[in-house]
């Protein structure tokens, strides 16, 4: 494997693991944070959208690049 092989699969890997997270943690907001709070639940929803699918996007954006060179 070349050196652009191993950076793309590990932006790939980043991805994924970012977008587990937005699922992980937007579970833990919906039933232990939403239950006790004001805002409407989309607001959570937006908010973990920014924190990891966003930079999930970026990742395999750049991945896909650096593989498709």
């Amino acid at each position: 494997m070349n050196k652009r092989s191993i950076i793309s699969t590990l932006l790939f890997v980043a991805a994924a693991a970012l977008a587990v997270c937005f699922g992980i943690l937007l579970w833990q907001d919906y039933t232990v944070h939403y239950q006790f709070g004001s805002a409407p639940f989309y607001l959570y929803v937006v908010e973990r959208a920014i924190e990891f699918l966003l930079p999930s996007i970026v990742c395999l954006v750049v991945g896909g690049m650096i593989r498709k060179k």
